[in-house]
């Protein structure tokens, strides 16, 4: 079996990390609930190991998750083992990952980015320890709590502002990355949602497989078929790169709006660049951070609650130079 990635921290605590962006709350259920995945037992931060386990450690977005991580780690003076994928789209290593991570023991809590929300539930049923979901959730029984964004909603707010900077009765194509993943089906909803509200035709929908160059290909397939596109919604940042230079090439690209999701370096140097239009940024790195501190807390039998929403923004190129200093000295 290929393995991704495997990175190890234990760190001296020091200073906290305070949360940081304004824009779209990811509001879901925000009851508070004792975390109680088996019998907590009081531990002290140097004690406790945290399992992590992500898509992949293999993008930009993916790393920045795991730089928030990292950061929990030194902060909360924890031990994290964090792992992930070669890929997005490679079930089995994630799959076995879990099943490696639980039957060893020797973590006390696991955070999970599930790229197969339903196969996890199934390797979860016999778990003992905290579990908790970051960036996309699962329909799990025993769930301590959910970090992450309402993709939904966040798309719904790309979508608003594409509607309004096109115009009634333009066309819309949608590029989504792997069929059946609930966070990406949830982003073509809002989408989908938020641009016929405002009077735009969606033409269609094609998955590019979380590959960028087959996005460059989806996006062939809708110029052969559509004389007119004005504009462009994708799952991902990669994507929207793609597919922009895709109808680039074909020259058409002048005639089009562009939409990302994620807001990475690569994101905001092409808004700058007159390339992407806008991407809906989420905050990578809070995520990292609140699902180990969440887990911390549910390891200690402290209160954690059960959606911990991480707000999101739209970056355009107004804002983009800002953004884009961010995230370099993140």
């Amino acid at each position: 079996m290929l393995l991704g990635g495997l990175m190890i921290f234990s760190m001296a605590a020091c200073s906290g990390k305070s949360s940081k962006t304004n824009a779209t709350a990811a509001g879901s259920e925000a009851s508070s609930t004792a975390a109680s995945s088996g019998e907590a037992t009081q531990k002290s931060s140097s004690d406790i190991k945290v399992g992590v386990i992500l898509k992949t450690l293999s993008s930009e977005y993916w790393n920045r998750v795991a730089n928030g991580v990292k950061q929990a780690a030194k902060d909360l003076g924890v031990t994290v083992k964090l792992e992930g994928p070669t890929s997005e789209t490679a079930f089995s290593e994630q799959s076995n990952m879990i099943e490696n991570m639980l039957s060893s023991g020797e973590v006390d809590a696991l955070c999970l980015a599930p790229q197969q929300p339903d196969m996890v539930v199934t390797k979860l049923k016999d778990a003992t320890i905290p579990v908790l979901f970051v960036d996309t959730d699962a329909s799990y029984d025993k769930k301590v709590s959910f970090v992450g964004t309402s993709n939904k909603e966040a798309a719904k707010t790309g979508g608003e502002y594409i509607a309004k900077l096109i115009g009634k009765g333009k066309k819309a194509v949608l590029i989504g990355e792997v069929q059946g993943n609930p966070s990406g089906e949830e982003r073509m909803a809002g989408y989908r949602e938020a641009l016929e509200a405002g009077g735009v035709q969606v033409l269609g929908l094609q998955y590019n497989n979380a590959a960028p160059d087959q996005a460059v290909k989806v996006m062939e397939n809708f110029m052969q078929r559509y004389p007119q596109i004005d504009a462009v919604l994708c799952n991902n940042d990669d994507a929207a790169i793609a597919a922009q230079r895709a109808a680039a090439q074909a020259g058409r690209a002048d005639k089009m709006k562009f939409l990302g999701f994620d807001g990475n370096i690569t994101a905001c140097e092409s808004i700058l660049a007159g390339k992407e239009t806008a991407s809906v940024a989420q905050d990578p790195e809070q995520m990292g951070y609140k699902v180990v501190e969440a887990a911390v807390k549910a390891v200690k039998g402290e209160k954690v609650e059960k959606s911990i929403p991480v707000p999101t923004e739209i970056i355009t190129k107004e804002n983009a130079q800002e953004a884009l200093k961010k995230r370099k000295q993140s």
